[in-house]
C-alpha cells in the first residue's frame, strides 16, 4: 500500500494504486501511481512530502540586490 493525497478533500490516504505509465517527448518512458479517494471519489496521485532547501528553508527572497525595491538603486 501506498499513501496518496487528495487535493479536493485535501486528505491523505493509504491504498493500493493503479500504475500509470507514458512516453513523455522530453523524458521519456514515465510512471506514476493513482488511487481513487475514499470520500469524493477523486484520481489522486501518490503523497510526496514537500521538499525542504539545504538551508532549512522554504522560500526564495525577491528583494533585489541592492535592498530596495522602489528605485532606490536605479535599476
Amino acid at each position: 500500500m501506498e499513501t496518496y493525497f487528495c487535493k479536493s478533500c485535501n486528505i491523505k490516504f493509504d491504498a493500493t494504486g493503479v500504475k500509470e505509465e507514458w512516453i513523455d517527448a522530453a523524458f521519456g518512458p514515465c510512471s506514476k501511481m493513482l488511487a481513487n479517494c475514499p470520500e469524493c471519489n477523486a484520481v489522486c496521485d501518490e503523497y510526496r512530502a514537500p521538499k525542504q532547501t539545504s538551508g532549512g528553508q522554504s522560500f526564495h527572497s525577491h528583494t533585489p540586490s541592492c535592498g530596495s525595491c522602489c528605485g532606490g538603486c536605479g535599476l
